[in-house]
């Protein structure tokens, strides 16, 4: 790798901006009237992946990674007009001060990388484990390792550049208003708290623990409360400090054992609420019941709910702790979780939980489980039954942001339960439109509410509806089914994550306002165009600008003045952009790998197919780079579900793949490459993609620029199930590659996935694979999808690949494949890679199975 590419020392560069008045964003290749012929020895040079980190507050900076093929990375730092940018080493916690004046990240030898974004200078301080600004953006506080066990706080005042030093440092916290620092700091005779004024440079000590440890230090956002835990000699305290009435609160482990016989204090996080009226924490069985027979022993039981790994993991992480809340004005304590109920999901500002018992309907070999879904009142305890069987993945079950509704999907429609009367309503029943993802047995989504929590969002398959709580409003915001468009709110990626519950994340709760408009994305399911749209109250929806292929990784600034995007499409650079949203502009701040573009990167066109059922699919054809219609080429069929979209991700040419394909290697040396689609019959998953894939072909080949005799089969996982099967079914393949792929359906059915320690009877039962049913109910249909069962009718040569150290699909799957085919003395190699798993890591094992892939196809598909 050439590290002077890469630039290991900042480097700011002056540009002159340009801007784009557009309606529909050209691509920048296409500009380019004379292409390059191609030399595979340029491999090395390009960037493989390119990916925004973060934005200022203001949207004049944002930060984004480049990553290239041999491990090395780079993070870059520009201003959206392009005036400005710095180069420096791949760090990661990388921040934007909220003054939008400063800009910090640590690099991976625990660097910190200081940038003045108004001086444009740069400063490194060695040794730093973490930092944060505070909230005004003018001070900047990092723990520095100064010994194998010790830590240091600076204090960095950015406005004069003085620093202050805090030895035996544990931990800080920043007051989310002011400038002021609470830290825990540890010395030989005892453990203090200390709040720190860095303006008066004034410290005050909280408290004093004469033995014992200061723990989980937290502040409320309103800055007038502390939490903290201390820990002597086994014995856990939990203490609220109220800074504006100088209050410390206490809840001991008195209180605990008296109120929860059997339980003590957990050192698990707590949280404060907003307004400094309520604590939640964790308690633990003193004496877990379940314990292991024997250091090697474990008993598994047919009775349990779960496998023993999976019910281990229960145990450890859940129904031995039981969330509760504490309010320390009057000392009451109230159980949220309890032994009945002792899983949650709920905002730590909310009155009311979501509670459920995870185990209740077990075993069903789902990845998730069936609950009776209970709202709780934290305050009283009663809870109220909100829907029985109730399936609890995370795009299932939505609380409002005010905690006092719960939408869930169920029976194809959505519902709705008001917490503060009890009320229940079906929201979709009396629509004609479908909310249900049949393809995959899910609702398109409820992201989020309007601001007041009295209106909600739902996507059907094309558009966004908007209803009211009481269920008396149902309004159609988008009209994509017309124009066979898909709408969806932008998610700002920079915030998402600041929206999420506190206790069991994966229920979301978004808030959105019209005020400023929502902003949309648009995808074109004709062009495979990407586009923007803004939804404001009463308005028409339409697109304010379209670009080529894909556009994601959008995160919009504070001000909402201007959206960041990533673009990219098979033949098009992966690109870093900015549209100005009063100006109505488009800005290119960073186009990656530019050399590319002097080369021809081949065409693409759709091939619309249809089943025997009357099913329309769609594919993707690439051709060759250099493509000349008086040959014939021939052509790789790439498969994995619904591949045809993928025209819209771009892979440079490299030899570093890590399921060794790619794109490029094919396009560039004279092969056709086809993306289908593929339409799946529940009960049926690989014959749904032999009618598939093979009436794509049939298609493609009616067009008389593939030689019929020259067609390549390649496909990975859930594909290189696909691809295994497909050629024990036809001979229309004169080669084929399967990686990592299931061959024997009973055997799988009845293997386990350790590293999620699941069996894989959910997998074929209820996900990608489809069967809908137990083995032991539909014998004939897992033998009739099964590759190793079919082995004998196996004509083309097949290379077959996966690493030893595989869980997610089991490894032994390819050794039964190619076994069956030498004894049959079909045409057959294995791969099996040492200390490899799904997918190679090792840029050595990379570079020989892509290496391995090509040739493979080279040998039996050229003349």
């Amino acid at each position: 790798m050439n590290l002077n590419r890469l630039g290991y020392k900042i480097e700011m560069v002056l540009l002159i901006p340009t801007f784009l008045s557009i309606m529909f964003i050209e691509a920048v290749g296409a500009q380019v009237s004379q292409r390059l012929q191609y030399s595979p020895e340029l491999n090395s040079q390009w960037s493989k992946g390119t990916s925004i980190q973060s934005i200022s507050n203001n949207g004049e900076w944002v930060a984004f990674s480049e990553f290239f093929s041999e491990n090395e990375q780079c993070l870059w730092v520009m201003a959206s007009n392009g005036s400005k940018k710095f180069k420096l080493p791949d760090s990661d916690y990388l921040n934007f001060s909220l003054n939008n004046e400063w800009f910090a990240g640590i690099t991976k030898r625990n660097k910190l990388l200081l940038i003045n974004l108004k001086k444009i200078q740069e400063k490194r301080y060695s040794n730093i484990l973490s930092y944060n600004f505070s909230s005004d953006g003018t001070y900047l506080a990092m723990i520095q390792q100064t010994g194998a066990q010790d830590k240091e706080l600076l204090l960095l005042n950015l406005s004069n550049e003085g620093i202050e030093h805090f030895s035996n440092l544990e931990t800080f916290r920043w007051h989310p208003i002011k400038n002021q620092l609470f830290m825990v700091i540890k010395k030989p005779e005892n453990t203090q708290l200390i709040q720190h004024d860095a303006i008066n440079l004034h410290n005050e000590k909280l408290l004093i623990e004469s033995s014992g440890s200061i723990e989980n230090l937290d502040i409320s956002a309103s800055g007038n409360s502390l939490i903290f835990q201390s820990t002597q000699e086994g014995i856990i305290n939990l203490y609220h400090y109220n800074l504006v009435e100088d209050n410390l609160k206490v809840l001991s482990e008195k209180t605990i054992l008296e109120n929860y016989p059997g339980y003590t204090l957990s050192t698990r996080k707590c949280y404060i609420t907003d307004n400094d009226s309520k604590v939640l924490f964790y308690i633990k069985k003193t004496d877990p019941p379940y314990k292991e027979l024997d250091a090697n022993v474990q008993k598994w039981k047919s009775t349990d709910p779960w496998i023993e790994p999976r019910m281990q993991m229960y145990r450890e992480n859940e129904a031995n702790y039981l969330l509760s809340a504490w309010f320390p004005v009057n000392g009451k304590v109230s159980p949220i979780e309890t032994e009945k109920l002792p899983s949650s999901a709920l905002d730590k500002d909310h009155e009311f939980a979501l509670v459920y018992d995870q185990l209740k309907y077990e075993p069903l070999y789902k990845f998730y489980s069936n609950v009776d879904l209970f709202w709780k009142n934290i305050q009283t305890g009663d809870t109220t039954l909100v829907s029985k069987d109730q399936y609890m993945n995370n795009n299932f079950v939505v609380i409002s942001p005010n905690g006092q509704y719960i939408s869930y999907f169920k029976n194809n429609d959505w519902w709705l339960y008001t917490s503060f009367n009890g009320r229940t309503l079906n929201l979709t029943s009396d629509l004609e439109e479908h909310f249900e993802n049949t393809e995959n047995n899910s609702p398109w989504g409820n992201p989020g509410w309007l601001k007041n929590s009295e209106r909600m969002i739902f996507y059907d398959e094309f558009d966004i509806w908007l209803m009211s709580s009481d269920g008396k409003s149902k309004k159609r915001i988008t009209k994509g089914r017309e124009t066979n468009k898909t709408y969806r709110i932008l998610k700002n990626q920079a915030q998402d994550f600041k929206n999420s519950l506190e206790i069991n994340p994966i229920f979301p709760t978004q808030v959105y306002s019209l005020t400023n408009g929502i902003a949309l994305t648009v995808f074109d399911n004709e062009t495979y165009k990407s586009g923007i749209a803004i939804w404001k109250d009463n308005q028409e929806v339409k697109p304010l600008f379209w670009v080529e292929g894909k556009m994601d990784q959008t995160f919009i600034d504070a001000s909402a003045g201007k959206i960041f995007y990533r673009q990219q499409r098979f033949d098009q650079p992966i690109t870093i952009n900015s549209f100005d949203l009063k100006k109505k502009k488009s800005h290119l701040i960073y186009q990656t790998n530019k050399e590319l573009l002097q080369y021809d990167l081949g065409n693409s066109e759709f091939i619309d197919y249809t089943l025997s059922d009357g099913t329309g699919l769609r594919g993707c054809l690439i051709y060759p780079a250099n493509y000349n219609p008086q040959k014939k080429y021939p052509l790789i069929v790439k498969i994995y579900e619904r591949e045809s979209r993928n025209i819209n991700k771009f892979e440079p040419p490299s030899d570093f793949m890590d399921v060794g394909f790619n794109l490029m290697n094919f396009i560039l040396n004279d092969y056709f490459v086809l993306l289908p689609d593929i339409s799946y019959a529940i009960g049926n998953p690989g014959i749904s993609a032999f009618n598939s894939v093979t009436a794509a072909v049939t298609e493609v080949l009616k067009k008389e620029k593939i030689d019929k005799r020259r067609i390549g089969l390649i496909g990975h996982s859930f594909g290189g199930y696909e691809t295994a099967f497909i050629v024990t079914q036809t001979d229309l393949f004169a080669a084929a590659v399967t990686g990592a792929p299931v061959t024997d359906f009973v055997n799988y059915y009845h293997d386990v996935n350790w590293e999620w320690s699941l069996t894989q009877m959910w997998r074929i039962e209820n996900q990608q694979f489809r069967m809908g049913d137990s083995f032991y109910r539909m014998k004939e249909n897992y033998y009739a999808n099964s590759p190793l069962t079919n082995v004998e009718r196996i004509t083309t040569p097949l290379l077959l690949w996966t690493g030893k150290m595989d869980t997610n699909i089991n490894w032994n799957q390819s050794v039964n494949m190619f076994l069956a085919l030498k004894r049959l003395g079909k045409e057959a190699e294995l791969l099996l890679y040492e200390d490899e798993a799904h997918t190679l890591l090792k840029k050595e094992n990379q570079i020989h199975l892509t290496s391995t892939i090509y040739q493979w196809m080279e040998t039996y598909l050229k003349e």
